[in-house]
C-alpha cells in the first residue's frame, strides 16, 4: 500500500506540474487531487520537493538498473525519450531547483554508470583508483552539462542528438582512456 500510495501522489504532482509550476503547487493541491488527507502525504514525504527527488529518483532508478557494458549508451538514450515524456515535470522542476541542485541530483545516477563502464574496460584493473575515479568525473560532467544546459534551453527534440552524439563517443573513448592510464607510459 506504501508504494501505491506514494505513486498516486507521485502521478498527482506530475499531473498538476502541466497546468501550473513547482512553486505553486501545495501539499493540500497534490492530496485533493488524489484524494488522501494532508497526514497521508507526511507520512511519505516531508515536503512537494521531498516527492520531486522521490519522482527523479524512481525514474532514473528504473532506466539505470539494468544498464550492462552493450546497452548503456541505448539505456541513456531511454533517459533523454523519458525526460522528453514528463517534459512540463522536467522543465517546472529545473525552474524550481538551482543549477547545482539539479547538476548534483544527476551526477548520483550517472557517476555509478561512468564507473561501472570503466570496470568493464579491458585494462580497467590495472587503473590506479583515484585515475578511474578522475575518468568517471569527467565523462560524469560532460554527460550531466550537456544534458541540463538542454533542459535549460527548453528541452528541443532535435537538441537532444548532442547528448546522444557524447553518449556514442564515450562509448569508444572510455575503453581508451583506460588503457592509456593503464599503460606505463601512461604516467603524466
Amino acid at each position: 500500500m506504501s508504494v501505491q500510495t506514494e505513486k498516486a501522489l507521485a502521478a498527482s504532482l506530475k499531473k498538476l506540474l502541466t497546468k501550473k509550476t513547482l512553486e505553486k503547487i501545495t501539499v493540500k493541491d497534490i492530496t485533493d487531487d488524489c484524494g488522501v488527507n494532508r497526514q497521508t502525504f507526511y507520512y511519505h514525504f516531508h515536503d512537494v520537493y521531498d516527492l520531486v527527488e522521490w519522482i527523479l529518483t524512481e525514474e532514473l532508478e528504473e532506466l539505470t538498473g539494468e544498464i550492462d557494458a552493450e546497452n548503456w549508451p541505448e539505456r541513456m538514450r531511454r533517459i533523454m525519450d523519458r525526460m522528453m515524456e514528463d517534459k512540463s515535470f522536467v522543465m517546472n522542476t529545473y525552474y524550481s531547483l538551482t543549477r547545482r541542485q539539479l547538476d548534483q541530483f544527476l551526477q548520483k545516477f550517472i557517476h555509478p554508470l561512468i564507473e561501472a563502464q570503466l570496470d568493464r574496460a579491458k585494462s580497467g584493473d590495472a587503473v590506479l583508483p583515484e585515475d578511474k575515479k578522475f575518468l568517471a568525473d569527467m565523462a560524469t560532467y560532460a554527460l550531466v552539462g550537456i544534458m541540463t544546459e538542454w533542459i535549460a534551453s527548453g528541452m528541443k527534440p532535435e537538441d537532444s542528438k548532442v547528448f546522444g552524439k557524447v553518449v556514442y563517443l564515450l562509448d569508444g573513448i572510455l575503453d581508451f582512456v583506460v588503457d592509456k592510464f593503464a599503460s606505463p607510459a601512461g604516467s603524466y
